[in-house]
Parts: structure tokens; C-alpha cells; sequence
């Protein structure tokens, strides 16, 4: 017997350590796959290469991707969770909040809108899905985009979608570029259909009076009326515009997006101070000795020198005046500007100052070059 047990005590005391070896070997085999399936299917879909290996992140085209993990809640609920996230082309304008029956309340309110019956059986008895106006979204809720919902959701479990994004919860990084393609394909064929049904639905009754308010700022900036959203699109000097509605808790704010035609490459960001510092925010603040400016925004990008360049005192001006209504992101092609209050003047307010902005950045880099 105390043969027997000195030997078990000998196999335990060789397998302890061996186990601890294999479990740090597997977690770093697991992190170098999961580092280089983002790395190439970033490289499929011309984003930048995240150097950390954490994440799969970027625009393409007018939608914001991010695959990475990030950090949820708060208080004792505060986790880390990762999520594959898809904004969408422009927002639903809906109260759309759609999501798997019984995922977990810590993520996500209890809606307060009405319940919409849908036409799938196995869809209704998987899914969970609100609306302001059912009538509407039934609407959107065209054959393609059912399909390619039960797709996704058949595949990943864990769908939400809402008025600004489709989202698929994992239960951990995916280690195949396989796999990793494979989510990337579904959210952007959901979206896409998405988007393709709601530009065919007239507007929620609360935003009808809009394609009235917005026809005489198009007329004056020559920006098309998109009555269905509604919304505004078009050029101003040579840049893309559009300005959208979006659904707020405390009912519809609009956004304003403006493009420019060439990526600057400096991997520009510009987010509000307070802001807290999510899954799309990597590198360094920059400062720029301006108290106004530093105070109200985190600017981060790849060369100090050429970010300073860009933002001279016009555009810093500029931007301090631009967030005056609402939530403003800038990147290298896109600023866009979140929560803006449902008034007229403010919007045309708000496309003149971008157009002040833009035109500060064009008179910055025609010196640059000169």
C-alpha cells in the first residue's frame, strides 16, 4: 500500500506541472491563431492590421466593423465579452431590438416597446424582437432578411440586432480565418438586406414631418431628399454627406456623416473627452496645447507632428463648435456627428460648420503640399 501510494502521489506530482505546461502552451497556440486569422481576413477586406493581435476592426465602405473582445457592464456585472459588430449603412429609425429569448438582462434593458409576431414559427420561438411601430418592421422583415437571419442565428446563437448594428455574441475569440470569414460574411449579407428593405419602407409616422423640415436645407446646401428615412445625401465640395435620422431613448436624433474622397493614413482618431475608452480606441492621446481643444476630445493617430499639421487652430476651432449638439467622431475619411436634437436650424447649423471644417482640413493639406 505505501508502494502504491508513493507512486500515485509521483504520477500526480509529474501530472500537475505537465498539465500547467499544456494549459499555458494551449492558450498561447490559441492567442497566435486567433492573432493570425484577424490578420488575414483583415488583409481580405483592406482594414489595417491590428499589431496586438486582439482585434479585427475598421470601416468598410459606410459600416463600422469590430470582431475582438470588449468590456461590458458595470459594477459587479462589469466582463469582458467578445462580440462580432456590425453597424449598420444608416440606422433603422425603428426602435428595433432584436435578440436571442433569454440572453441575459445584464447586457441589455428590458425592451419597453411592443413585441412583433413573426411569420417564421422557428424564428418566433428563438427570437425576442421589439419595435415602436410592429407594422413597420414587419415592413423590413422581407423573406431575404428572415433567411438570412435564420442563417446567422442557426450558426451563431447569440444575434442581436438593433436600429444602429447587427451584433453575434461568442463564447471565444474564433482561431480559424474559416470561421472567422465565415461571421464576417453573415453580418454583412444581414446588413445588407437589412438596409435594402428599409429604404423600401415609408418613414414612422414621428418622422414623417421631416421630408417636409429637411427639402428646404437640401434646396439650399443641393442635397437630395431621401423621403423614406428621411434623410439628406449628396456633395458639398466634392465631399460625401449624408445626414439621417437615428432612434434615442428619449425618442429620434439625427446623425450627420461626411466623407472625404481619400483615406489621410494617418490613423486619425478624434473622440470625446469623456468618452469611455471602448473597443474602437487604441494608441496615445495627442495633445496640442490648446485647453479648449485638449479638454473636450482624445486625438490619437500614428504621427504626432502630421496630426498637429492637420489640426490647426481653424479645425480644432471648427470641431469645438461642431460638438456643440451632439456626440462627434472623426477618422481619417469620415467625421461623423451623433445625437443631433431634432431641429431644423441646428442640423443646417451643424452641415455648415462641417463644411467649415472640411474646408479647414483641404486649406492644411494644400499647405502641407505646397
Amino acid at each position: 500500500m505505501d508502494v502504491l501510494s508513493s507512486f500515485a502521489c509521483l504520477l500526480v506530482g509529474v501530472a500537475l506541472p505537465l498539465a500547467a505546461v499544456f494549459l499555458v502552451v494551449r492558450r498561447g497556440w490559441r492567442q497566435l491563431a486567433v492573432a493570425d486569422a484577424y490578420g488575414e481576413v483583415s488583409r481580405r477586406l483592406g482594414l489595417p492590421v491590428d499589431t496586438r493581435g486582439v482585434s479585427l476592426h475598421g470601416h468598410v465602405g459606410d459600416r463600422r466593423l469590430w470582431v475582438g473582445e470588449v468590456m461590458v457592464g458595470h459594477g459587479p456585472d462589469r466582463r469582458m465579452m467578445c462580440w462580432g459588430v456590425l453597424d449598420l449603412e444608416r440606422p433603422l429609425g425603428l426602435g428595433v431590438l432584436l435578440r436571442r429569448r433569454g440572453l441575459s438582462e445584464r447586457v441589455f434593458r428590458r425592451a419597453r416597446s411592443p413585441e412583433v409576431i413573426l411569420a417564421d414559427p422557428e424564428l418566433e420561438r428563438l427570437l425576442e424582437v421589439h419595435a415602436d411601430e410592429p407594422s413597420h418592421l414587419r415592413e423590413v422583415l422581407t423573406d431575404d432578411v428572415l433567411a438570412s437571419l435564420k442563417r446567422l442565428i442557426l450558426r451563431w446563437r447569440d444575434v442581436v440586432v438593433t436600429d444602429r448594428a447587427v451584433r453575434v455574441h461568442l463564447a471565444q475569440p474564433l482561431t480559424t480565418t474559416s470561421e472567422l470569414q465565415e461571421l464576417v460574411d453573415g453580418l454583412f449579407q444581414l446588413a445588407g438586406v437589412l438596409h435594402q428593405a428599409r429604404a423600401a419602407v415609408a418613414p414612422p409616422s414621428t418622422l414623417q414631418p421631416w421630408v417636409e423640415r429637411l427639402t428646404p436645407i437640401g434646396q439650399e446646401l443641393t442635397l437630395d431628399v431621401d423621403p423614406n428615412w428621411p434623410a439628406l445625401a449628396g456633395g458639398i465640395d466634392g465631399h460625401r454627406v449624408e445626414l439621417f435620422p437615428q432612434r434615442s431613448s428619449d425618442g429620434h436624433t439625427f446623425a450627420l456623416r461626411w466623407m472625404d474622397a481619400t483615406d489621410r493614413g494617418l490613423g486619425l482618431q478624434v473622440r470625446p473627452q469623456l468618452a469611455p475608452d471602448g473597443y474602437w480606441s487604441v494608441g496615445q492621446d495627442i495633445q496640442f496645447e490648446d485647453e479648449a481643444f485638449d479638454r473636450a476630445f482624445v486625438v490619437k493617430g500614428y504621427d504626432p507632428d502630421a496630426v498637429r499639421a492637420l489640426l490647426d487652430a481653424d479645425a480644432r476651432a471648427a470641431l469645438v463648435a461642431l460638438r456643440e449638439h451632439g456626440t462627434l467622431e472623426l477618422d481619417d475619411q469620415r467625421l461623423e456627428i451623433r445625437g443631433l436634437p431634432a431641429d431644423a436650424d441646428i442640423l443646417r447649423t451643424t452641415l455648415v460648420r462641417a463644411r467649415a471644417l472640411a474646408a479647414a482640413f483641404d486649406a492644411a493639406s494644400s499647405s502641407g503640399t505646397s
